[in-house]
């Protein structure tokens, strides 16, 4: 099964994303990973101009994924994250602050 990516006009909810940063960003996350080099969310992180790419470890319960996100100065910012699913890893566009409440972290 091949990967979704957010469309161009999800990206360009995110504050300041223009169209072609988005076509950008969109270009990065379906680029293959070589393992050397910055990582994908490193490469958005730039495009983006945010604050570097933070990790929230996993939590309890089907509600509470693994989250890596790129680092808007905010915890409702929209921004980009990878998000950790049953099936894998998804990149989705919004705001971390909202799943951490949804779900159980300590």
């Amino acid at each position: 099964m091949s990967e979704r990516y957010p469309s161009i006009k999800a990206l360009m909810q995110i504050k300041d994303v223009t169209r072609a940063d988005a076509k950008q960003i969109r270009a990065v996350m379906a680029c293959p990973t070589l393992g050397v080099g910055p990582t994908r969310m490193q490469q958005i992180d730039s495009i983006l101009r945010t604050c570097g790419v933070e990790r929230i470890e996993r939590g309890h319960g089907r509600k509470s994924p693994a989250i890596v996100y790129c680092n808007a100065g905010d915890t409702y910012a929209v921004t980009v994250l990878r998000v950790r699913t049953p099936d894998g890893w998804r990149f989705r566009v919004g705001c971390w602050g909202d799943i951490v409440e949804r779900g159980n972290y300590e």
